[in-house]
């Protein structure tokens, strides 16, 4: 059955396990997102992610894909703002890195944007460009950009993160799409090792409480250091000798995968 489609209208949508605002967050949408429309309701709407992910969405952050042609642009910057006029003195949206965005017009130093919802603004093209090529380098490079920001159940942009949407969203930028949930991840991969010595730069790392409930993920960093979002996205080492030494995932390890193709 074909669905209708429907677009993210706001920089980043949380996107809840029912259809109420008092539901858990389970994911997050980005501002020019295409989503399948599901199911219909007066306030919500049962949305399908790219990554086959389901959730429910505001209405209020719904709207129809823009028809017009443009250039596709993509959002570089962690933090940027969309202004209704050149002089920027009224903003009108904002978005995150990644927002993927469409410009119908340009001149040398700024696109005028057609936004999902319609509206026309303005946005400085120094905020826009485009990322590297997938590698193991580019994984741990672009990981690197959101150390310091904080965990959000749900997360998964620089307004927060959570572990596993942290993990897809670094691999997302890279245009690698891998599954949402850590263990939806731990069953992705196409080499795998139970060994945590073993695990390469970018191969991701889990922990859980018994090998049948995977519920936390990292990217290696070689070394047996690793990435993840705990509190904040953080480094933390699995060698005792090390300064950032964590037991507690130590005794949590579970198995690490490699998702480089």
């Amino acid at each position: 059955m074909k669905h209708k489609k429907g677009c993210i209208n706001v920089s980043v949508a949380n996107l809840y396990r029912e259809p109420a605002h008092e539901s858990e967050i389970i994911t997050q949408g980005l501002l020019g997102e295409t989503v399948d429309m599901l199911e219909y309701g007066t306030e919500f709407t049962r949305i399908r992610q790219k990554d086959a992910y389901e959730s429910w969405i505001s209405n209020h952050h719904l709207s129809e894909p823009p028809s017009a042609k443009g250039k596709p642009i993509v959002a570089r910057d962690h933090f940027l703002r969309i202004y209704q006029d050149k002089k920027m003195s009224l903003p009108l949206k904002d978005a995150v890195i990644g927002c993927h965005l469409l410009a119908v017009d340009e001149d040398d130093t700024f696109y005028r944007i057609l936004l999902p919802s319609g509206e026309l603004g303005w946005a400085q093209k120094k905020h826009f460009g485009i990322f590297s090529n997938f590698s193991r380098e580019a994984v741990i490079r672009l990981a690197r950009e959101f150390m310091g920001y904080p965990y959000f159940w749900g997360g998964k942009t620089p307004r927060g993160f959570d572990c596993s949407g942290f993990v897809q969203f670094v691999f997302s930028l890279l245009g690698k799409q891998i599954s949402r949930d850590a263990w939806m991840q731990a069953k992705k991969g196409i080499a795998f090792s139970k060994t945590y010595q073993d695990a390469r730069v970018s191969d991701l790392i889990f922990f859980g409480d018994s090998k049948d409930k995977i519920t936390h993920v990292g990217i290696s960093l070689g070394n047996n250091k690793f990435i993840h979002a705990l509190g904040w996205v953080r480094i933390n080492s699995l060698n005792p000798e090390a300064s950032d030494f964590s037991q507690k995932h130590v005794n949590t390890f579970i198995l690490t995968n490699q998702i480089m193709e």
